[in-house]
């Protein structure tokens, strides 16, 4: 409940406040995740911001990590805080359809690598979350049986931008403070702008596509959709590292987070290349 009439987001540091204080639990959160994707699936319209989920993988995750937190050996920043991923990257046991009827037709056994370095983290993966089908469109308007319109929580017959739809409405409608989407020409980026969250295209390479279906190898970059600049550049600096499987990121350096709060801009450089945008 805000006095204000601006958007009002939960981040990463509120729910990290609440699980040290102990005025909430991982696993309490969890339970108020499931009862809230439940009341989604039956609203009118249903948001569909996530296509797949499963409560008990929800709480085995959820627990796993209440338990870190009762010990004191929590694994991360993420540690506890709810995320989903674009249906584009591989998520045991979901399916790996892409937006499509046709493709993911048993469910996964291995992670996409996102996936798996978010579990390290010990993130809760709460679902996959709805996509353009394939990637190939800017509206996320993919009205298949399995996947169906997503909703902006704003306005639900307003479109939520594309193509990483479902990423940016669960963000944006409060189910989690982090999702994963992946973005070529905007795809990240456009259902940031229309759902009112923060989105990332990072650098090409920097965090590995391991895992997801290359739609355009040398375009697509994975990128965090957040509340807040702050949580996205946390996402990026634990996510974007060498993969061995994923050989266009291997040369690069690890993220840091040092002096990213200071606001001297002094001796910092944009570069931009002229001859291109003639």
């Amino acid at each position: 409940n805000s006095a204000s009439n601006g958007f009002s987001f939960k981040g990463i540091k509120d729910y990290l406040d609440c699980y040290w204080s102990g005025k909430l639990t991982p696993s309490q959160v969890a339970k108020n995740i499931i009862a809230v994707l439940e009341d989604c699936d039956k609203s009118m319209p249903p948001l569909r911001a996530i296509v797949q989920w499963d409560q008990e993988q929800i709480m085995l995750m959820a627990e796993a990590s209440t338990a870190r937190y009762r010990n004191k050996c929590t694994l991360s920043y993420l540690d506890g805080i709810p995320v989903c991923l674009k249906e584009e990257f591989k998520v045991v046991p979901y399916h790996h359809r892409v937006g499509t009827v046709y493709l993911g037709t048993e469910p996964e056994t291995e992670d996409a690598t996102v996936a798996k370095k978010l579990r390290e983290a010990g993130a809760i993966i709460i679902g996959v979350s709805n996509m353009h089908e394939l990637g190939t469109g800017t509206t996320g308007c993919n009205p298949n049986r399995y996947h169906k319109i997503p909703r902006n929580p704003y306005k639900p017959n307003h479109f939520t931008g594309g193509s990483s739809s479902g990423s940016a409405a669960a963000v944006a409608a409060g189910l989690c403070p982090v999702a994963i989407g992946t973005d070529g020409g905007g795809s990240v980026r456009i259902p940031a702008s229309f759902c009112g969250v923060v989105g990332l295209k990072g650098t090409f390479g920097r965090i590995s596509c391991h895992g997801s279906l290359p739609l355009s190898y040398s375009t697509v970059s994975v990128g965090p959709l957040c509340t807040s600049v702050t949580d996205a550049a946390i996402v990026y600096s634990i996510l974007a590292e060498p993969d061995p499987l994923y050989p266009y990121g291997l040369k690069q350096p690890k993220a840091t987070l040092s002096d990213m709060c200071v606001p001297d801009l002094k001796g910092l450089k944009l570069g931009v290349d002229w001859t291109f945008f003639k």
